[in-house]
């Protein structure tokens, strides 16, 4: 067997550290966001309804509990205790228990309300906004839209340089800043909100 040079062995037993870091960073951020608790439930297409509970959030699906084994591909219109209306589902994913849940893009209500997602709504709450190699901080999140937001920076960001916005519980957002006034920023995100999952964000921080 060849020997492996030092500087190359040194290399590899970076790069391994680096990845093992990735991976701690990875499973700790999937750890701080299976805070929420909304209660609701299910109903099928055969019209069987059944309870769960939405335990995190993503840009376009969540993660429920639910007592009832739900296979791949299985639809149904999910229902939030304290949220107006209901959104379609499909289920993706189920193992002990919990079930990863996407939210279908051929949803009637997205169809019928084109310009919900695009309405800028004024809000009055805390968000942690991060740029590529810096600390999240806290600011002020002062509007939203599914495609973007205005927040408060208080590090500066350039025009178009790519951030990260943390809304909650929900995962961090990526977003390229559109716009610079003072210490404010008009962001817009990588990957627009579903619109029912915009609805449920939005009840969250006004809540």
């Amino acid at each position: 067997m060849a020997a492996v040079p030092a500087s190359t062995s040194d290399t590899l037993v970076k790069s391994r550290l680096r990845n093992r870091g990735r991976q701690a960073a990875l499973s700790a951020a999937r750890d701080t966001r299976r805070g929420v608790a909304f209660d609701g439930y299910g109903v099928l297409e055969d019209g069987t309804s059944f309870r769960l509970s939405l335990v995190d959030l993503s840009y376009d699906g969540c993660r429920i509990a639910t007592d009832l084994a739900l296979f791949p591909g299985v639809k149904f219109q999910l229902v939030l205790r304290g949220f107006a209306g209901t959104a379609d589902a499909h289920v993706v994913w189920h193992k002990d228990g919990h079930a990863g849940i996407s939210f279908s893009s051929s949803d009637e209500r997205q169809k019928r309300k084109p310009t919900r997602a695009c309405e800028r709504l004024q809000v009055d709450a805390q968000v942690l906004v991060r740029r590529r190699g810096r600390t999240a901080y806290e600011g002020r999140l002062f509007d939203l839209t599914a495609q973007g937001c205005k927040v408060e920076c208080v590090e500066r960001p350039r025009a178009h340089e790519l951030v990260w916005v943390k809304f909650g519980d929900l995962d961090a957002v990526e977003a390229h800043v559109r716009w610079i006034d003072g210490f404010e920023a008009g962001l817009e995100f990588v990957r627009p909100f579903h619109v029912a999952m915009f609805e449920f964000v939005l009840a969250r921080l006004n809540g």
